[in-house]
């Protein structure tokens, strides 16, 4: 169904650059009948003047645009990416400009000795976590004794 609008698509369009193209040209043969050669060429003049513009951004766009994608390579890369066409460049330099992936982080579960070498290390370093750690009140090992 997509398909069969899109190839409706193209062919209505075709159709209808076919009958401009028609018009036009009846529209030139009727001018130089009519001896009006002035008239046909101011109006390619325009035509071309028109085109022309269109062509010079066109090409200052593909300028400013390679331009701004060779200043995202590293300066050693740039003479070899000079060459490419722009589309080719573009999809270099996103490639190669990806966000780089999160570091890793090390998921393992904390050492009994609270991140430090020895239970004697922690105990110099960090005197007040030593003994939090290892009080049965908080630190979770929590001895009730009933009776004896």
């Amino acid at each position: 169904m997509v398909d069969e609008k899109n190839t409706l698509k193209v062919e209505l369009d075709s159709l209808k650059k076919n009958a401009q193209e028609e018009t036009e040209s009846r529209k030139l043969k009727q001018m130089e009948e009519k001896g009006e050669y002035d008239k046909i060429m101011t109006e390619m003049k325009t035509k071309l003047e028109v085109a022309e513009k269109k062509a010079d951004a066109f090409d200052e766009y593909q300028v400013t645009k390679r331009d701004s994608l060779l200043s995202k390579l590293p300066e050693e890369d740039r003479a070899i990416y000079e060459g490419l066409p722009l589309e080719k460049l573009e999809a270099h330099v996103e490639k190669v400009n990806t966000n780089p992936s999160p570091a890793s982080v090390d998921n393992s579960k904390p050492t009994s000795t609270g991140g430090y070498a020895s239970f004697e290390e922690w105990a110099s370093v960090d005197p007040d976590g030593y003994k939090k750690a290892n009080n049965p009140q908080t630190s979770g090992d929590i001895k009730i004794g009933y009776g004896n």
